[in-house]
């Protein structure tokens, strides 16, 4: 690498600014003197401020102290002038309630009176009333029994006709059922009649057929006993 290598036009301008910007370090300690001297100056006026306020504080605690005790004087005056003022009011309230009393005494008597009167008068005129609610309730129970009463009848007759019309219709069914039922025995009777002529034909021919066979059967035993005999003879 050559020695002479040239150095970037940015990095050049920088180190000029640097350059121009470069702080003595006089004017470094001049300043840093300035700022201890300002921070003792700050520090010295903080204590001024704390001493001052210190000495306000006890200023503002003795008066409090002394409003304190001028409220706890006026508060225990004040609470003295109220149990009065209580007292006064609880003996005006006492004298009032008991005249209150008595007024509500006196109209509830007057109150009882009236209604008790109020009372009689209503009950005469609800006996009154009742005696003629009952009297047309009697009325109309008559009507309604006498319209019930027509209408019993009405029904009763038209019931016995009914009655009578069904009786009839069921009559005249049952001779009808009957008259049938009587054609339907006489045609079971007819064709059990024939049935049993059957039979007994059958039964007939059954009972000639065997009476033959056991007249056949006998004649048979009868001529095996002649030939036996015969042949014992000869013996």
């Amino acid at each position: 690498m050559s020695a002479n290598t040239k150095m970037p036009t940015f990095m050049k301008a920088m180190a000029n600014v640097a350059a121009e910007n470069k702080v003595s370090s006089k004017v470094i300690k001049a300043k840093m003197a300035a700022k201890a001297k300002r921070a003792k100056e700050v520090s010295k006026e903080r204590a001024l401020e704390l001493s001052e306020e210190k000495k306000n504080a006890k200023e503002l605690a003795k008066l409090q102290k002394i409003a304190d005790k001028e409220a706890a004087k006026q508060a225990k005056a004040e609470a003295k002038e109220a149990a009065k003022l209580e007292k006064a009011k609880a003996a005006a309230d006492a004298k009032e309630a008991k005249a209150l009393e008595r007024q509500q005494a006196k109209e509830a008597k007057a109150a009882e009176k009236a209604l008790a009167k109020q009372a009689k008068i209503d009950a005469i005129e609800a006996a009154k009333e009742e005696a003629k609610e009952a009297k047309e309730m009697e009325k109309q129970q008559a009507k309604e029994a006498k319209a019930a009463e027509k209408l019993a009848a009405k029904e009763a007759k038209a019931a016995e006709k009914l009655a009578a019309k069904e009786a009839k219709a069921a009559e005249k069914l049952k001779a009808k059922e009957a008259k049938k039922a009587e054609k339907l025995a006489a045609k079971e009777a007819k064709k059990a009649e024939k049935e049993i002529a059957k039979t007994e034909k059958v039964e007939a021919k059954k009972a000639a057929k065997l009476d033959r066979q056991d007249l056949i059967q006998e004649i048979v035993e009868k001529l095996g006993g002649e030939e036996t005999t015969q042949v014992a003879v000869e013996a």
